[in-house]
């Protein structure tokens, strides 16, 4: 646990080959991503990350530097790994974190990025909600649909997640893409109902690989892994192949 902190086992001991890390929305900890995971535990090993300033991390600062954190991650996602082999899926703004990471890892060690419900890293709105008076970027990250009315009424609940939300809002509107094309399949989801995000930006990721493009429509919206956590991870079990553990099982 003391050489990777910010990574939770969900589902493991399946002799899988492969693992999984799930890199959540804005603000969010393993929790958000615990059910779509659940639902993959028969293809491979999941993981969810949960970064500084959220859920058991609350007390920690949150990172806003998104270079340091992806390098870091990357780090711990190695170590974790144990020679499996790795694949990345971020939702949201974890879209972004989760390709940053990617581009740090050796490509000999991932087998693919599925990022859902993001522009891609040179489609990125650079704006400066994080900066927002507290009520002006509250209702902005309810506008982007990860604040219901009901908890945005709750000012002492909010009051504990704003830091987080903050921070990363920060790390995806302050960092300049980086631009390396990944030598590894990308899998972009997008929602039928997506309204958040247009459909030509998620599929401008098409442009950050060198190894194969797909964009998978899947039933939802923006949140899918709160509104459509079996959609999501059928997709995810459909963009990767069984692992050689399980296939050999068969």
């Amino acid at each position: 646990m003391a050489d990777h902190p910010w990574l939770v086992d969900i589902t493991s001991g399946g002799g899988h080959e492969q693992v999984l890390y799930a890199v959540p929305h804005a603000g969010a900890g393993a929790a958000a991503v615990k059910q779509t995971c659940r639902l993959l535990a028969d293809h491979c090993d999941t993981v969810a990350v949960r970064l500084p300033g959220r859920e058991r991390l609350t007390a920690q600062e949150p990172w806003t530097d998104l270079g340091r954190l992806a390098g870091e991650l990357a780090r711990q996602v190695l170590l974790h790994a144990q020679g499996r082999r790795i694949l990345l899926h971020g939702h949201c703004s974890g879209a972004v974190i989760a390709y940053e990471t990617a581009c740090r890892l050796p490509a000999a060690v991932l087998d693919a990025l599925i990022v859902s419900a993001n522009e891609a890293p040179d489609r990125i709105p650079l704006g400066g909600a994080w900066k927002l008076p507290r009520d002006a970027f509250l209702a902005q990250v309810a506008a982007d649909g990860y604040l219901s009315a009901d908890l945005l009424a709750d000012r002492e609940l909010t009051a504990l997640v704003e830091p987080a939300l903050r921070a990363d809002y920060r790390l995806i509107e302050e960092h300049p893409p980086s631009g390396q094309v990944l030598p590894v399949p990308v899998h972009a989801l997008v929602g039928v109902d997506e309204r958040t995000v247009r459909t030509e930006d998620i599929a401008a990721w098409e442009h950050f690989t060198s190894a194969g493009f797909r964009l998978v429509t899947v039933p939802g919206g923006h949140n899918l892994l709160r509104e459509e956590p079996a959609a999501l991870a059928e997709a995810i079990r459909a963009a990767t192949p069984r692992d050689r553990a399980v296939s050999g099982s068969l």
